[in-house]
Order: structure tokens, then sequence, then C-alpha cells
């Protein structure tokens, strides 16, 4: 069996090139590099942070000014500003309260009619009127046109 003798090229070596020093930037970005990506990845979140901090930074600047405007030492101001927080806070929670209570009561009013079967926005003398009327043209009132509902309703097992 004849072997053949095999012939290797030779390569240059390896000069460092663009690629190179890209790979080394792409694994260790920088904190702009980053900050770009993640806007890029999440836009609504970089806003809604973005947000959070030019408010927060706003709150800061309009406290300062309140603070040097009041004359008074950083305690009292803190003080004066605390007493008012816990106050509109309460004031706040008690209306809250109140506007619950009041939902509930009118869903809870609104429910027992709807079962009874009373509308609250009609009068008992407008639906005896639509009732005439519905008589007298001979139409009838809207019902889904749907053969499972039709069979329900025959049968009586839905009630509107």
């Amino acid at each position: 069996m004849a072997t053949t003798k095999k012939t290797t090229t030779r390569r240059a070596p390896r000069k460092a090139t663009t690629a190179t020093t890209t790979r080394s930037v792409a694994a260790n970005p920088s904190l702009a590099t980053r900050t770009g990506k993640a806007i890029a990845k999440r836009p609504v979140a970089s806003a809604a942070i973005a947000t959070g901090v030019v408010s927060g930074i706003a709150a800061a600047v309009a406290g300062f000014f309140a603070f040097k405007k009041s004359g008074k030492s950083f305690s009292e101001f803190s003080s004066d500003v605390a007493t008012s927080v816990k106050e509109k806070a309460a004031e706040t929670s008690e209306r809250v309260k109140d506007g619950l209570a009041d939902a509930g009561t009118k869903a809870k009013d609104r429910v027992s009619k709807i079962r009874d079967g009373l509308d609250g926005d009609k009068s008992q003398s407008e639906i005896a009127e639509e009732a005439l009327t519905l008589k007298e043209t001979g139409k009838t009132t809207k019902i889904p046109i749907d053969p499972v509902i039709e069979d329900q309703t025959k049968t009586g097992s839905i009630a509107y």
C-alpha cells in the first residue's frame, strides 16, 4: 500500500482585529451600553422608571424650596409636613370608606331590583304603557336569537 505525504499550509499569525476588540467590549459592556440595550428591550418599563426618577427629583426640589421658604428648622418643618400628611391620609381614607359603603348599598339595591324583576330606571306607569304599546302593535320584545336559548326559554330555565 502506498502512502502519501500530507502537505500542510502555514497560516500567518493572527493580528488583533476589530472583531477581537468587539468581543472584549461585548464580554464586558459599559454602563451606557447596558442601559441602551435595556431601554431597547423594555421601552415601557424604562419610561416608567425615568418618570419615577424625574418625579422624585421634582418632589425633592419642591420640598427643599418649601423648607427654605418656611423659615423653620428642619425638625419643625418635617413635623408640620408629617402632621399634614397624616391628616390628609385620614381624610382620604374616610372618604374612600364612605364611597365604598355607598357603592355597596347602591349595588345591593340594584341587585335586589334585578332579582325582583323591577327596572329602577322606569316607573310602573312607563312599564304599563310599554306593555300596552307592544300588545297593540303586535311586536315582541327582543330576545336573543339562539336555538339553545330559545329551547331554554321555552322550558323556563332562563328568565329574562
